[in-house]
C-alpha cells in the first residue's frame, strides 16, 4: 500500500491525486527530429506519437517495450523514434525525465518499472521487423529488465509481451477494474501484467527460435553461491529480500537482491549502487563495532542481479510492538498493564538510544530510522537493520526516509545531520505511545489531546512523553480547544468540531474538477469517485443527513456522471462502491426516477449473480431496492429485493460470492448479507429470511481470532489474519448488525456475545480517525447501539470516542481537516475522510437509526 500511495502524493501537496494528473516536472522528453506528419500528444505521464491517417492500432497484439538508463534517455528515444517513424509504428514514451524517475524509483510498481518506450506494431511481422531494427540500433545500450516482458534475443533493452493495446476492462465487485485482452480463441480474459512473462491460452511466442515444451520445475529452494533462498520477505522494484540458509554452516541468513537500473534514488544511483554502499557500510561498522550492524557475510552477482548476504536478525520489527501489546487495544486492561507496557517501551527505547549513540560516536548517521528498521530481539534488546542510507563522516549519498519519521527541511537546516536520527527517534517513541505521528507533523494542536487520551486510564512516564514530543511542542496559542475544555462541555465542543468539519468539506468541494468533486483517497481513483464509500455520493449523503446543503453543482454532476457510467456498465451493482448506493443518495435528494434508472442498470449487471456482498454485490443492490420501495411504495422494488436475497446460497456455496479469500465483516462478508435480510424484514414485515441472517452472524462469530477473549476481534479473511475491531470488517460491523437482530430475535448467542463485541470499541487507539477503519466508526457504532439498545454505557463511551477525534483534527483556517487513508494527504470521503467523521459526530450529538444506509426508522 505504501508503495502505491507515494504515486498519489506527487500531483498535489494537500490532497491525493493520480500521478498522471501531476504537472510536468523535469526535462521534457521528445524526439529531437519528429518526422513529417507525426504529432505527439501528452496524456498523463506518457507522450503518444501517431501519424495522421496511419493504420488503426489493433485491440490486442505484441507490445514492444524499450528500457534505458536515465543518462541515455534522449539518445535512446531518438533512436527508437527514428525507427518507429520509418516503419510507421505508433509509440509512446515517458513524458519527462521526472516521470521516468517515478516509474523506476525504489518503490515503483514492479510490473511497470523498466518501461520507458512502448510501441504498437500492427501484427507479428511488424513486431519482428521493429525489434530486429531496434536490437541492431541499440546494440551496446543497457537498460533495466522489465519483469512482465521477455527480452528480445540478443538485446539488453528491447522487450515484448502479448496483451491489450486499447483500454478494455471489467468492473469487479470490489469496484476495481480488471484489464482485459483476448486469448487464442478470441475470448476476453484478464490481461495479466505481473512480474513474469505470461501468454494467454492459445497464444504462442513467435519470436523465440526454439519452442520448448513444459519442463519440470526443480524441487527445493534456489541456491546461489552456497546460499539457499527459502522465503521472500519484501518485494520492491529495486529488488527483493529473502530469508535464506548458508549451506556450508546451516545458519540462517538474510539475503538482499538489487536489480540494476531499478530502484533509482538520485541521479542514476540505483539499487545496485545502494547495495554496494550498504556492503561497505556494514563491513566498516563490523570492523569498528561488531554487533552494532548486521554482520556482512557475502556479496556476489548472479543472473545479472547483485546480492548481499548478512546475519539474520531474530526477532520482530518494532512496528509490531504497539499494535500487539498496547493496553489501549485490549479490553479489561488497567494501570498494571499500562505500567508493564511503558516499562517495556522504556527498555526498548533505551536500547535504541544506546545503539544510535554508539553509531554517532563513530561518526555515522542512520538516516532512515523507523519502526520497520528496528528489530526487537529477546529480552527487549534491539538491532538496527537496513543500513542502505546510513552515511559516515563524508557526504550523504542517498537522502531517503520514511514519511512521518523523516525531518522537515527546516529542522535539518537548523540541527544538521543529527536531525535525521533525533527527529526519527522522537517519532518512533510517539508511535509506541499512540498513533498521531502524521497529524502531529501537521499541527502541534493535537499533542495535548493525545496526552489526555493516553492519561485517562494510566499516567505516561514523563521520560517517554518528553522524548515523543521533542519536536512537537504544543502551540502557545492553540486553535483547537484544550482537552480540559472539551471534557468540561463535550457536546458544545463536539458540535463546534462538527461545524468546522462540515465547513472544511464544503471548502474542499470542486464540482468542476476533472477527476472528482470531493477529495478522496487512492482507492477512490482505482474504483470510482461517484460511489458511497470513496466518492461524491457518500459525501453528499453525510452532508444531507446533517442538514447541510450540497455545494452548488455537486448533485447535478453526480446525477449526470452516474447515469453515464450506468449506461456504460462501468459501476458495480452494490451499495457502497456501486449503483445501488448512488441511487439511494439521488432518491434522498429528490431524484427517484434517476434512482430507478440506476437500479434497473444494476439489476442487469452480471455481478449480481456473482457477488453477494453489501459492498458491491446483491445484498447492496437489495438494500437499494428496499430504500426506493420505502420512499416510493413501488412493490417492484420489494419484489426485486426478495428475489435477490432468496437467490443467495447457504453454507460453503456462499463463499465464492463473498469478498476475497472468504472475507469477514459488514462490507465484504456474511454480516452484510445478514443486514440485508434483517432490513428486508424491517421494511416488508416478511421475517422468513431472519433465520438465515442469524446463521450468518453465528458463522462470523465462529471466526473470532480469540474466542475466549474479553473483547472479540475478527480476521479480514482466511488469508489476511489481521485482527480487526472496525466497522467495515470486525467488531463494530457485527455490533451494527447484531444490535438490530436483538431487537426482533431473542438469540441467546448474540445476546451473550454483545458485551464482548462492544468491548474493543471502548478503546481509542486507532491509526485513522475514520468511520469505516478508525475512531469515528467506534463513536458512530456506540452511539447507534446506545440508541437502539437504550444503553447508557454505550452513549457515554460514544462521547469519549468522539472526543478522541480531536487528536487527529488538523485546523485549517476556520475549518478542520482529517488525513485520509495512508495519512499522507487530507480527504473528505466517507471511508476514511472528513465525511465519515462528520456523520459520526452527528450520530453522537443527535442519534438516529438510519444515518448509515439502513431503514429502521418508520417510513416518511
Amino acid at each position: 500500500m505504501a508503495d502505491a500511495l507515494a504515486d498519489f502524493t506527487v500531483a498535489d501537496p494537500e490532497y491525493y491525486a493520480p500521478l498522471a494528473s501531476a504537472a510536468a516536472e523535469g526535462d521534457v522528453l521528445a524526439p529531437s527530429r519528429p518526422a513529417d506528419g507525426w504529432r505527439g500528444s501528452v496524456g498523463g505521464i506518457w507522450t503518444m506519437w501517431r501519424r495522421e491517417g496511419m493504420p488503426v492500432i489493433p485491440d490486442d497484439g505484441w507490445k514492444v517495450h524499450v528500457s534505458a538508463r536515465r543518462t541515455r534517455l534522449a539518445a535512446v528515444l531518438d533512436t527508437v523514434a527514428e525507427i518507429c517513424f520509418a516503419q510507421d509504428v505508433a509509440f509512446k514514451h515517458a513524458a519527462t525525465d521526472r516521470m521516468y524517475w517515478w516509474l523506476h524509483r525504489k518503490h515503483a510498481s514492479r510490473p511497470q518499472s523498466g518501461k520507458f518506450i512502448a510501441a504498437y506494431p500492427v501484427d507479428v511481422e511488424a513486431a519482428r521487423r521493429l525489434m530486429e531494427a531496434l536490437r541492431e540500433a541499440l546494440d551496446g545500450e543497457q537498460g533495466p529488465l522489465i519483469l512482465s516482458d521477455r527480452r528480445y534475443r540478443g538485446s539488453a533493452t528491447v522487450h515484448y509481451r502479448y496483451g491489450a493495446f486499447r483500454g478494455r476492462d471489467r468492473v469487479e465487485a470490489e469496484g476495481t477494474y480488471t484489464q482485459l485482452t483476448r486469448d487464442g480463441n478470441g475470448e476476453p480474459i484478464p490481461d495479466k501484467r505481473g512480474v513474469s512473462f505470461h501468454l494467454p491460452e492459445g497464444i504462442t511466442d513467435p519470436f523465440t527460435e526454439a519452442k520448448p515444451g513444459p519442463t519440470a520445475r526443480a524441487e527445493g529452494p534456489v541456491v546461489l553461491h552456497g546460499f539457499a533462498i527459502e522465503t521472500a520477505i519484501i518485494h520492491s522494484s529495486g529488488g527483493s529480500t529473502y530469508q535464506g540458509l548458508e549451506i556450508s554452516t546451516g545458519r540462517r541468513v538474510f539475503i538482499k537482491e538489487a536489480r540494476p537500473h531499478h530502484g533509482l534514488s538520485g541521479g542514476e544511483a540505483d539499487a545496485v549502487a545502494r547495495l554496494h554502499n550498504e556492503w561497505k557500510t556494514l563491513t566498516t561498522l563490523h570492523a569498528l563495532a561488531p554487533g552494532l550492524a548486521p554482520e556482512p557475510i557475502a556479496q556476489f552477482g548472479a543472473g545479472g542481479h547483485e546480492f548481499m548476504v548478512t546475519e539474520f536478525i531474530e526477532g520482530k520489527a518494532l512496528s509490531h510492538l504497539a499494535p500487539t501489546s498496547h493496553p489501549l487495544l485490549m479490553a479489561g486492561t488497567g494501570p498494571k498493564e499500562y505500567a508493564a507496557y511503558y516499562a517495556r517501551c522504556e527498555r526498548v527505547v533505551t536500547a535504541l538510544e544506546d545503539a544510535l549513540d554508539r553509531l554517532h560516536e563513530l561518526g555515522w548517521t542512520f538516516m532512515d530510522l523507523s519502526p520497520s528498521n528496528v528489530m526487537v530481539t529477546a529480552e527487549d534488546g534491539i538491532r538496527l537493520i537496513d543500513f542502505e542510507t546510513a552515511f559516515g563522516p563524508g557526504e550523504i549519498r542517498f537522502k531517503m526516509g520514511t514519511p512521518g519519521f523523516f525531518p522537515p527541511r527546516e529542522i535539518v537546516e537548523r540541527d544538521g545531520r543529527t536531525a535525521y536520527d533525533d527527529y526519527a527517534l522522537s517519532a518512533v517513541v510517539q508511535s509506541l505511545l499512540g498513533s498521531v505521528v502524521h497529524a502531529a507533523g501537521r499541527t502541534p494542536d493535537v499533542i495535548p489531546h493525545f496526552h489526555r487520551d493516553l492519561t485517562e486510564r494510566a499516567p505516561v512516564p514523563d521520560a517517554l512523553w518528553k522524548r515523543s514530543t521533542r519536536y512537537h511542542r504544543p502551540a502557545d496559542i492553540p486553535v483547537l480547544p484544550s482537552p480540559e475544555e472539551v471534557a468540561t462541555d463535550p457536546r458544545r465542543h463536539l458540535a463546534d468540531l462538527r461545524e468546522a468539519v462540515a465547513t472544511g468539506i464544503l471548502a474542499a468541494a470542486d464540482p468542476e474538477h476533472p477527476l472528482r468533486t470531493f477529495p478522496t483517497v487512492p482507492p477512490g481513483y482505482s474504483t470510482n469517485t461517484l460511489c458511497v464509500v470513496h466518492g461524491a455520493a457518500g459525501v453528499l449523503h453525510a452532508l444531507h443527513r446533517c442538514g447541510i446543503p450540497a455545494p452548488e453543482g455537486a448533485l447535478e454532476r453526480l446525477r449526470r456522471d452516474a447515469l453515464g457510467a450506468a449506461s456504460d456498465g462501468k459501476l458495480a451493482p452494490g451499495l457502497h462502491v456501486g449503483l445501488a448506493g448512488i441511487a439511494w443518495v439521488l432518491a434522498e435528494h429528490g431524484l427517484p426516477e434517476e434512482a430507478r434508472t440506476l437500479l434497473d442498470a444494476a439489476d442487469a449487471h452480471p455481478l449480481v449473480e456473482q457477488s453477494a456482498t453489501l459492498f458491491g454485490g446483491a445484498a447492496g443492490l437489495a438494500m437499494g431496492h428496499l430504500a426506493l420501495h420505502r420512499r416510493t411504495g413501488d412493490a417492484h422494488h420489494a419484489e426485486r429485493a426478495h428475489a435477490l436475497l432468496t437467490a443467495q446460497p447457504d453454507g460453503e456455496e456462499l463463499v465464492p460470492r463473498l469478498g476475497r479469500d472468504d472475507a469477514t465483516g459488514l462490507l465484504h462478508g456474511r454480516a452484510g448479507l445478514a443486514l440485508a435480510y434483517q432490513q428486508f424484514a424491517q421494511v416488508t414485515g416478511d421475517t422468513s429470511l431472519l433465520a438465515r441472517g442469524v446463521r450468518l452472524l453465528h458463522a462470523e462469530l465462529d471466526r473470532a481470532t480469540d474466542p475466549d477473549a474479553a473483547g472479540l476481534l475478527f480476521p479480514v479473511s482466511t488469508e489476511d489474519k489481521r485482527a480487526m475491531p472496525y466497522l467495515y470488517c470486525g467488531s463494530a460491523g457485527l455490533v451494527h448488525v447484531a444490535t438490530r437482530y436483538l431487537r426482533t430475535a431473542d438469540d441467546e448467542r448474540l445476546h451473550e456475545t454483545m458485551p464482548r463485541l462492544l468491548a474493543p470499541l471502548h478503546g481509542t487507539y486507532t491509526v485513522l480517525p475514520a468511520l469505516f477503519v478508525g475512531t469515528a466508526g467506534y463513536a458512530f457504532t456506540l452511539a447507534e447501539h446506545g440508541l437502539l439498545a437504550d444503553d447508557e454505557t454505550s452513549r457515554t463511551a460514544a462521547v469519549r470516542a468522539a472526543r478522541a477525534l480531536y487528536k487527529h483534527a488538523v485546523p485549517h483556517g476556520d475549518t478542520v481537516r482529517f488525513l485520509g487513508m495512508g495519512l499522507q494527504r487530507f480527504s473528505t470521503e466517507l471511508w476514511s475522510g472528513s465525511a465519515g467523521v462528520l456523520l459520526a459526530l452527528d450520530q453522537v450529538l443527535n442519534p438516529r437509526a438510519d444515518l448509515l444506509f439502513t431503514l429502521d426508522a418508520p417510513a416518511e
